[in-house]
């Protein structure tokens, strides 16, 4: 996909990783390729095996230049593998990290419009700009 990309003239492409083996390979995926950028974070499916030490890893990893957002974070209802509580809790953290290292934030939203909505008010995240979809 990548060569295919570049073969038709794709000049930039961004590498989202959003668990520990997907920000890893997006970490080697952008040391190889000059035109491809990382956004780093943690899926909100995922949320309960969010640990301090995860965050303070991506926020180190967030200081390489190539990396350009902080997600995707966010809220999923659909699955029930993280509880909603805990998926409100990363997402607010990880808007705290998009904003220590100064970066946008990429927003997973599924079945949870108002909640993100007011998660991303009170956190201001406005502050660092993003991008959602659902």
């Amino acid at each position: 996909v990548i060569d295919r990309a570049r073969n038709a003239g794709v000049d930039r492409m961004f590498v989202v990783g959003f668990d520990t083996p997907t920000i890893e390979r997006a970490m080697e995926l952008v040391e190889q390729y000059d035109f491809l950028y990382a956004i780093i974070g943690w899926h909100p499916v995922d949320a309960i095996d969010y640990t301090e030490e995860r965050e303070q890893w991506i926020e180190k990893l967030a200081e390489h230049p190539k990396v350009i957002g902080i997600g995707e974070m966010g809220l999923d209802y659909h699955w029930d593998k993280s509880p909603k509580d805990v998926q409100k809790e990363v997402f607010r953290k990880q808007i705290a990290l998009a904003k220590r290292v100064n970066l946008p934030i990429v927003i997973h939203n599924r079945e949870a419009t108002q909640d993100c909505v007011d998660i991303l008010m009170e956190e201001h995240a406005e502050e660092v700009g993003g991008i959602m979809h659902s």
